[in-house]
C-alpha cells in the first residue's frame, strides 16, 4: 500500500511563480531542472481524467518499488516524487541511445476540485501509478432557528 502523505496550508504564491519561471526555462534552454535550479530531475507522463465523482491520475513511471514513491496532497496540489535508480554498471556502460529518464522525478497536478482527502487511494501496479482522488462531498449548512422539514440540509 503506497503512503499518501496529506498536507495542509497552501504554498507560497512566490514559489509557485519561481516554479513556474522555472519550467518556462527550462523548456527554452532543453534543460530539466528541479524546483531548486538543480539540473536532473524528469517529469514521468502523467495523465489526468474525471469520471463520476472521482478524478483519476496515472503516472507512467516503470522500475521502481513502492517505496521510492512518494505521493503527497498539499489542499489543492498533487505531487508525486520520486527517484528511478541507475542500472548497475551504468558508468562503465558506453550508450549508443538513450530514451530512459534515471534519478530524481517530480510530477504535480492542480486539482479542480475539492477532494475528500480521508478517501484517496493509490496503487502502483505494472509500472503505472494510479491515484484515485474522490470529490468531496458538498453540505450545506442550516442557519440556527431555520426549521428543515424535509431534512434535506446536514448541519
Amino acid at each position: 500500500m503506497i503512503l499518501i502523505v496529506r498536507r495542509r496550508g497552501r504554498r507560497e504564491r512566490g514559489k509557485i511563480q519561481q516554479d513556474m519561471e522555472m519550467a518556462f526555462r527550462s523548456l527554452f534552454s532543453g534543460a530539466r531542472t528541479t524546483s531548486g535550479g538543480q539540473m536532473g530531475c524528469w517529469r514521468p507522463p502523467v495523465e489526468v481524467f474525471e469520471i463520476e465523482d472521482h478524478l483519476i491520475v496515472t503516472v507512467e513511471i516503470a522500475g521502481l518499488r513502492e517505496e521510492d514513491l512518494n505521493v503527497e496532497i498539499d489542499d489543492s496540489v498533487l505531487r508525486i516524487a520520486g527517484s528511478r535508480p541507475f542500472p548497475e554498471g551504468s558508468r562503465r556502460r558506453v550508450y549508443h541511445q538513450t530514451g530512459i529518464p534515471y534519478g530524481e522525478f517530480e510530477a504535480e497536478v492542480f486539482l479542480p476540485f475539492a477532494i475528500a482527502l480521508d478517501d484517496v487511494e493509490a496503487s502502483y501496479e505494472n509500472g503505472m501509478l494510479h491515484v484515485y482522488l474522490p470529490r468531496a462531498r458538498a453540505t450545506r449548512i442550516v442557519p440556527k432557528g431555520i426549521s428543515d422539514p424535509a431534512g434535506q440540509y446536514e448541519e
